[in-house]
């Protein structure tokens, strides 16, 4: 097994994805911005696990991050790019015109310009060990028009599915597969910040919320030998609410 690097691991998708990466024998390294809720969650996993504190998109603290991934587990050999924000209004997407450029910058700085970073920092080690598998969070909202998160949120998710094809191209003949998870509406603290459920559950084939635990086991996959010749592509986990 290999050292799991995920971010934005201290609740929700990242803590279930990390908590099912450790059950699967890997050395997992949970980063989060809250560095104590990180190493919270990581000694509920095991001792196999590890919390570092870590702004995704401060490339200082990226690098700090890393190396001391490598120092305590190890290289690398799965990066989880888990973190990101989505600025919410009560339920609705915020019109264009009246985001704050500040909101704006965050927003591609954690969600699209973290996965860089961090894909950056783990490409040596992958390379050198002939083996590597990188899963990028996009969304539904980068998949589709969405009623409900901003052309911030909207932009960085498509933009990440862009980045991961062209990572996928540049890196396969190493031994490294690149995909991306686009998880539809997951039942985590923030569910209720995007307006009532049950409308929204009506739109759906399989008219449940989606569990953390369900994302988890689409990154189990795509981080399996099961999965080496599957790069470049987006998982849709979303109910059926979105079908391309």
């Amino acid at each position: 097994m290999t050292v799991a690097v995920v971010t934005g691991a201290a609740r929700g998708i990242g803590r279930a994805v990390a908590a099912r990466l450790a059950t699967l024998g890997h050395t997992v390294a949970l980063l989060d911005l809250d560095g104590a809720a990180a190493a919270a969650a990581a000694a509920q996993i095991g001792e196999t696990a590890i919390g570092i504190a870590c702004d995704v998109a401060d490339d200082a603290a990226v690098e700090d991050a890393f190396d001391a991934v490598a120092r305590r587990c190890g290289p690398a050999g799965i990066l989880v790019n888990n973190a990101g924000i989505c600025p919410s209004y009560g339920g609705g997407a915020q019109p264009v015109e009246t985001i704050d450029l500040g909101e704006w910058r965050r927003v591609l700085d954690v969600n699209l310009t973290g996965a860089f970073l961090c894909a950056r920092a783990v490409l040596p080690g992958m390379k050198a060990a002939g083996w590597g598998r990188i899963v990028s969070f996009s969304s539904m909202g980068g998949r589709m028009r969405s009623q409900l998160s901003g052309a911030h949120y909207g932009a960085t998710k498509a933009g990440l599915i862009g980045f991961t094809r062209v990572l996928a191209g540049q890196v396969g003949r190493f031994g490294i597969t690149a995909n991306c998870i686009a998880p539809g509406r997951i039942e985590t603290a923030q569910s209720d910040d995007f307006g009532a459920i049950e409308p929204f559950l009506a739109q759906l084939p399989i008219a449940r919320l989606g569990q953390p635990e369900d994302i988890a086991d689409g990154v189990a996959y795509l981080v399996s030998d099961a999965a080496s010749y599957v790069t470049g592509t987006v998982l849709d986990i979303n109910g059926g609410h979105f079908m391309p």
